[in-house]
C-alpha cells in the first residue's frame, strides 16, 4: 500500500508540475500580447524623436523644441498645427506634442533607383508593414527607397505646396556587436548635412555607444555627403558618398584638406564601431545618388 501512495503521489506531483507550466506560458503569453502595443508605441515615439533629432528639430540635451534664427538655433515652444515659436529651455514638449510635429512635419516617400519621388499611396503600399519588413535588409537596397521630407515651420501657401527644409534618410549597418539604426539629414543642396541620430544600438557603453550621444553627433552638422577631390572639387556623378569616422582626430589625421569635410573625429577606444559607421554611410547613401543630383540641380538652377 506504502508502495502504490509513493507512485501516486509522484504522479500527482508531475501532473501538478505540467499544469502548473501551462498557466504560467498562458499568463506570460497574455502578458507579451498586453505589452506588445505599447512597448510598439515606445519604439515608435523614439523613431520620431530622433527624426527631430537629426533635423535639428528637437534638442535631447535640454529636452526641447528649437528653431533657426539669425543662423542659430534657440529653444522653442509648441503652438499647435506643427508650428513652433520662440521659447525657453524650460518648455519641455509632451509626448503629444513632439508626435503631432512629426506627423504634420515629417512625409515619408518613396524613392526609385532614378531618384524620383513617390507617395506610399501612389505605389499603394502600406507605410508600417514595409518599414517592418525592409527594416534588416535595409531600406537602400529595395527599388522603391524610403526617404522623409521635412516641411518648414509656416503655413502652406493656398495651393498647399511647401519648399522642404530638408530630407531624412534611414541609416543601417553593422557596429561591433549588433545592427546599429539611425537617420541623417541632409539640406536641400543635396549634400549638407543637418543632423544625425541613432535610436537603436547596443554598442559598449561610454565608447561605441557614444554615437547616440549629443555631443559626438555635434560634430555632423555642416559636413559634407560628397567627398570632394585633393582640389576640393566634387563631382556629383563619381566622388564616393558617405561620411569618415577616421580613429583619432580630423584636424591630426586629414588637417585642412578637401576630405576634412566628409570625416569626423572617431571615439576613443570604439575604433571598430567607428568603421562600422563609416561603412554604414557609405552603404546606405551611395543608392540615394540620383536623388542627392536632382537636388543638387534643382538648388544650383535656384541660385542662378
Amino acid at each position: 500500500m506504502a508502495s502504490n501512495s509513493r507512485s501516486f503521489s509522484d504522479k500527482d506531483t508531475i501532473i501538478f508540475m505540467i499544469v502548473l507550466s501551462f498557466i504560467c506560458a498562458f499568463i506570460l503569453s497574455v502578458l507579451a500580447a498586453a505589452l506588445r502595443v505599447p512597448q510598439e508605441e515606445a519604439k515608435e515615439f523614439d523613431r520620431s524623436k530622433e527624426m527631430l533629432v537629426a533635423a535639428r528639430i528637437y534638442n535631447s540635451q535640454i529636452n526641447s523644441f528649437q528653431i533657426k534664427e539669425n543662423g542659430s538655433y534657440i529653444p522653442a515652444k509648441y503652438i499647435g498645427n506643427g508650428m513652433l515659436a520662440p521659447g525657453s529651455a524650460i518648455d519641455h514638449p509632451t509626448k503629444g506634442q513632439i508626435l503631432d510635429l512629426v506627423r504634420a512635419r515629417i512625409k515619408p516617400f518613396l524613392i526609385d533607383d532614378q531618384g524620383t519621388l513617390h507617395t506610399f499611396e501612389q505605389e499603394k503600399v502600406n507605410i508600417d508593414e514595409y518599414l517592418a519588413t525592409n527594416k534588416k535588409k535595409g531600406y537602400a537596397t529595395l527599388p522603391l527607397k524610403v526617404m522623409y521630407e521635412v516641411l518648414p515651420n509656416h503655413k502652406l501657401d493656398d495651393k498647399g505646396s511647401h519648399t522642404p527644409d530638408g530630407y531624412i534618410i534611414p541609416v543601417s549597418g553593422f557596429g561591433l556587436w549588433d545592427y546599429i539604426y539611425g537617420y541623417i539629414a541632409i539640406e536641400p543642396d543635396g549634400e549638407t548635412i543637418i543632423g544625425i541620430s541613432w535610436y537603436e544600438q547596443k554598442e559598449t557603453p561610454g565608447l561605441g555607444a557614444n554615437i547616440a550621444e549629443a555631443p559626438w553627433q555635434s560634430l555632423f552638422p555642416g559636413k559634407k555627403v560628397f567627398q570632394a577631390d585633393s582640389s576640393g572639387k566634387t563631382d556629383f556623378q563619381k566622388s564616393s558618398i558617405g561620411i569618415t569616422v577616421v580613429r583619432g582626430k580630423v584636424s591630426e589625421v586629414i588637417g585642412s584638406s578637401p576630405k576634412a569635410m566628409s570625416a569626423v573625429d572617431g571615439m576613443a577606444g570604439a575604433t571598430l564601431t567607428g568603421n562600422g559607421v563609416t561603412k554604414a554611410y557609405k552603404d546606405t547613401l551611395t543608392p540615394y545618388r540620383p536623388f542627392f543630383i536632382h537636388l543638387h540641380e534643382s538648388a544650383t538652377k535656384g541660385n542662378k
